[in-house]
């Protein structure tokens, strides 16, 4: 697959990405800041940019590669789930057939879905929605935070119950990186730079049950006391999940480490695989090396998973962050599975 990431604006940048899958990937995923938007003032600007986006990537998906996207936190503020899903939803039906979205109140949403198709063999794609409040709520929340509703937790646990039945191979998907926003940024590890409304663990803790036949029962507070989410979720009977690992974007960086918490307490067998931001503009830790002379402004990665060996084999294209250790090979092998 071909992972792309925080496009901000850069459409024109996201076509090139697009155009390099034809033929070579068997899925393009997008994990999401596709506009700029921080405030309800820059609406109008989202719209236009998602609709851009929705053309180009219509325009350069000439062998009609599987698509998908999730929103960011940059893409959210001021739009509606109606809005967001006529905008960039469409492309995962038009891509993407298979999709099964979990909002029971129907697709016009920001939206929880998953992808099981014959064109995605024996992988499963869980889209996850961390901005999953009412519209119009986005203005009474944090710029970077994730909220999931007990709705949405009570479908990622009867979806992981299924695709471990099926023994299918499941790759999540967020904006986001899940844990502590307090670990040091450093060529190891990345900050997750977002804070959770319900504890940062909660959704690792349902996976690492999954992962081992367990039960977990739970409740995770809110941190506004407002909804707290509890959890009983019974993996002990049936097949284990073979669980690949969690994509995401956000803080612009090319790095793969384990989920952790930052008091040494656990180290989670799931593997956080993070991107680069696709275009040179931007903030966060945005800080793009390009080769001098060379029209490539664009950082995304193609992905291959070997589930026999329990592996990824990543290859970087485009330019590069000066200080990510992956750089040091434009093609790297990494180990999906910690053995513990």
């Amino acid at each position: 697959m071909f992972h792309v990431t925080d496009i901000h604006s850069s459409y024109a940048l996201l076509a090139e990405a697009v155009g390099a899958a034809q033929g070579r990937a068997d899925i393009i995923v997008n994990t999401g800041d596709d506009a700029n938007g921080s405030s309800s003032k820059h609406a109008s600007n989202n719209m236009a940019v998602h609709k851009l986006i929705a053309e180009t990537v219509t325009e350069a998906n000439t062998g009609k590669v599987p698509y998908v996207n999730v929103p960011g936190n940059h893409d959210v503020p001021g739009m509606t789930k109606g809005d967001y899903f006529d905008c960039m939803a469409r492309l995962d039906e038009t891509f993407s057939p298979g999709i099964v979205w979990g909002d029971p109140e129907g697709k016009r949403s920001f939206g929880y879905y998953d992808v099981e198709s014959d064109a995605m063999g024996t992988f499963r794609f869980i889209l996850l929605d961390p901005f999953d409040y009412a519209d119009g709520q986005f203005e009474t929340r944090k710029f970077m935070t994730a909220t999931f509703s007990q709705s949405q937790v009570d479908w990622l646990v009867t979806t992981l119950k299924d695709a471990a039945s099926k023994g299918l191979h499941v790759i999540t998907m967020m904006h986001y990186s899940f844990g502590d926003d307090s670990l040091d940024f450093n060529e190891e590890r990345a900050k997750p730079d977002t804070r959770f409304y319900q504890d940062a663990f909660m959704i690792p803790d349902i996976i690492d049950a999954a992962q081992n036949g367990t039960r977990l029962t739970a409740e995770y507070p809110d941190a506004l006391g407002l909804d707290n989410i509890k959890v009983d979720a019974d993996f002990s009977e049936g097949r284990r999940l073979d669980y690949i690992c969690h994509l995401f974007g956000h803080i612009h960086s090319k790095n793969n480490y384990w989920c952790q918490k930052t008091d040494g307490s656990k180290i989670y067998d799931i593997l956080m695989l993070g991107e680069a931001n696709i275009a040179v503009s931007g903030t966060a830790l945005c800080k793009i090396h390009v080769t001098p002379h060379s029209p490539q402004h664009i950082a995304f990665s193609s992905l291959m998973i070997d589930t026999n060996e329990k592996a990824i084999y990543r290859v970087s294209y485009g330019a590069y962050l000066n200080y990510d250790k992956s750089n040091s090979s434009r093609t790297e092998k990494f180990p999906y599975r910690n053995g513990l």
